[in-house]
């Protein structure tokens, strides 16, 4: 099965992971949306890992193609021991094992990751796994920083779900 694999902290989910999701959509039999984190992330306090896991599984619910993941990083200290390949190679191997444990992923399918970041890109090629990477275009170039500097100003840019959750919370 070909597999496309969509990760990141979504904090929130925006319209250009959507561009992503959406290109992965296109191209492969699956996708896997990844959300990733830990406690003090980009994503707190307003979007704790939990939280956002929950909204990208409500965003998705109805969708037969796209099933949704948590991934928490249980070793966020890495990143002042390892260079920046260090970190990726490990993080791609936690990425697969996990996969594989909750059943998502199988030794036969054909697996890519789709990602708009070209250093994210550059990097996951460069890992012993040799998965291949799709480097997407977004129509909607937004970003997580620019949304989270101004919530209210941006919820036309962030996915019903997450925007829907920011609605709650200012009431």
């Amino acid at each position: 099965m070909r597999t496309g694999l969509v990760f990141g902290t979504f904090a929130p989910m925006h319209l250009g992971h959507m561009d992503v999701i959406d290109i992965a959509k296109e191209e492969m039999d699956k996708v896997i949306v990844i959300c990733c984190g830990h406690e003090g992330d980009r994503g707190y306090p307003t979007f704790p890992l939990d939280k956002r896991y929950e909204l990208a599984a409500k965003e998705f619910a109805d969708d037969e193609k796209v099933f949704v993941t948590k991934l928490v990083d249980t070793d966020p200290k890495i990143k002042e021991h390892w260079d920046q390949q260090q970190i990726w190679n490990y993080w791609v191997d936690r990425i697969l094992l996990h996969l594989f444990q909750k059943e998502l992923i199988t030794a036969r399918d054909e697996l890519c990751f789709y990602t708009s970041e070209a250093d994210y890109a550059e990097l996951i090629t460069s890992t012993p796994q040799h998965i291949r990477v799709h480097l997407c275009q977004r129509n909607r170039p937004v970003s997580g920083t620019m949304i989270r500097s101004d919530l209210e100003g941006n919820l036309d840019k962030i996915v019903s779900s997450f925007a829907g959750y920011i609605r709650e919370l200012r009431k």
